[in-house]
């Protein structure tokens, strides 16, 4: 032995010694992050040494039932799940949801766990997280101009749908569900938002691969070392090759407003100035030289493009109510609004979500306290499905809420965009989706041309297994959808 370690020579005794010195720190520093959350019960995960990382896979294969599990065995307690990198606390109970609620925000914020998990530096842009200016554009012009803009915005869902589905009255065609409700999105979207370049094949193209790569890229991003990751980001991401390929279609456009703007500021000669995302833009970067470049201006309609994309329409088939093609007519949708919150209701988007990073240390009303950098969220789907919050909750009752709103001083409660402790798919609090009163009415009025337009039927008459990882739930990427136009 001692032979053996003279005849290493002191480069290569240097570098073992090193190593060794790494490996070291690293198992320091993975105990030490979690003993803080050891009084915290764990579920899925091994209590053999480094089990953490098993439960981390089995948490990738089965982090539904795992959901289930700890919410089932720790009613009204925070319970811990293994993701590939951290643990993620789960609070379980309206006591703990409302901690989440009225935490100040400088204990627990949405914005840092949001970067935490999509590397939005690396996958959306520095601006995205340091400086989000679209985010009270989506809150007050957007949200005010819908119903302003709502002829374009059905105007653009008949013409894609001509293009995307092209059916006739006698015979059924096949269509890639997925594949097309992506490219549909985009139309639809970005005719609010640029108006008619919405259409060029090149930009639908671009918006519908960067709101899939965001996701993808930050993945990928978790195996990377954080000193690596901006080079990585970088050489592999997808954020610059979106940002040059949308400026190809979007810079004639922006330098030509910017240069109005300069000139003129928000009043145009002949108020021809367009009523759209990028005058709201504007106007929002007004007297922040950074924000005003073809650059960062591209970059927050490709990522208001991200969130607008990054959710699903499922169908049925329902009653409507009468009222014509305007935006007064989908908020009297209420059997439809009731059909889309159950849908949402059953099947979220996410297992666990409303996740904050905790800022500082935070003790919760169970007495769980949990250190500074901790992901900690709520188990949505648990919460949604428990029979304590809704009877018969794994029922999927299309017209469940329409029947609440019925009741007497319930009209405004149980609408699809209102925000509640049983009903947390656009989250709770000021870091609520501020874009969900323009998803809930492009969703109706999808769904409501394709009843009025379209008979549909799954293909193999069956519909499709759902796909899950993790956290996450997405529709079968493989499945079709079979139209037929109405006589």
């Amino acid at each position: 032995m001692t032979r053996n370690l003279d005849s290493l020579s002191p480069a290569t005794f240097t570098a073992a010694a090193v190593v060794g010195l790494l490996v070291l720190h690293v198992v320091r520093k993975f105990f030490k992050a979690r003993c803080p959350l050891q009084a915290i019960p764990s579920v899925g995960v091994p209590s053999y040494p480094f089990g953490f990382y098993v439960g981390a896979w089995n948490y990738m294969k089965h982090g539904r039932a795992i959901t289930e599990e700890g919410y089932l065995k720790y009613p009204g307690r925070a319970f811990k799940v293994a993701l590939a990198n951290r643990w993620l606390v789960l609070l379980n109970g309206r006591t703990l949801i409302e901690d989440i609620r009225t935490a100040p925000a400088e204990y627990l914020s949405g914005s840092a766990a949001v970067n935490s998990v999509l590397h939005l530096e690396h996958t959306m842009g520095h601006e995205q997280f340091h400086d989000p200016y679209q985010i009270p554009v989506i809150k007050a012009p957007m949200t005010r101009n819908i119903g302003v803009c709502f002829p374009d915005i059905r105007n653009e869902v008949v013409a894609a749908f001509e293009d995307l589905v092209p059916a006739k009255t006698d015979e059924w065609i096949s269509v890639p569900a997925m594949q097309t409700a992506f490219p549909l999105l985009s139309r639809v979207t970005n005719r609010f938002f640029i108006g008619l370049p919405c259409r060029d094949p090149d930009y639908i193209k671009i918006t519908t691969e960067f709101t899939l790569n965001v996701t993808r890229d930050a993945i990928w991003l978790h195996t990377i070392p954080s000193i690596l990751r901006p080079i990585a980001a970088r050489l592999f991401g997808h954020l610059e090759p979106a940002t040059r390929g949308a400026m190809k279609v979007l810079g004639p456009i922006l330098e030509h407003r910017l240069e109005m703007d300069d000139k003129y500021g928000p009043e145009w000669p002949n108020g021809d100035r367009p009523n759209d995302m990028i005058s709201w833009l504007l106007d929002e970067a007004r007297g922040h030289p950074k924000r005003r470049t073809v650059r960062q201006l591209t970059r927050q309609v490709l990522n208001v493009n991200f969130g607008a994309l990054h959710t699903t329409t499922q169908a049925i088939i329902f009653d409507l109510s009468r009222g014509g093609w305007t935006k007064a007519a989908m908020g009297k949708m209420v059997k439809l609004d009731s059909f889309f919150k159950e849908s949402s209701r059953i099947m979220p988007l996410v297992v666990a979500g409303v996740v904050r990073q905790v800022l500082k240390d935070f003790t919760f009303s169970d007495g769980s306290t949990v250190p500074a950098g901790t992901l900690v969220g709520i188990p949505v789907l648990a919460e949604h499905h428990d029979e304590a919050n809704y009877p018969g909750g794994c029922e999927f009752d299309p017209f469940r809420f329409s029947r609440m709103r019925e009741q007497a001083g319930q009209g405004t409660k149980h609408q699809m965009v209102s925000l509640s402790a049983d009903f947390l798919s656009f989250g709770i609090g000021r870091h609520a989706c501020p874009g969900r009163f323009f998803a809930a009415d492009v969703q109706k009025l999808l769904l409501a041309h394709v009843i009025f337009t379209y008979d549909l039927k799954f293909k193999d008459g069956l519909r499709p297994v759902d796909e899950w990882m993790a956290l996450m739930s997405s529709p079968n990427k493989t499945a079709e959808i079979m139209f037929r136009r109405r006589t």
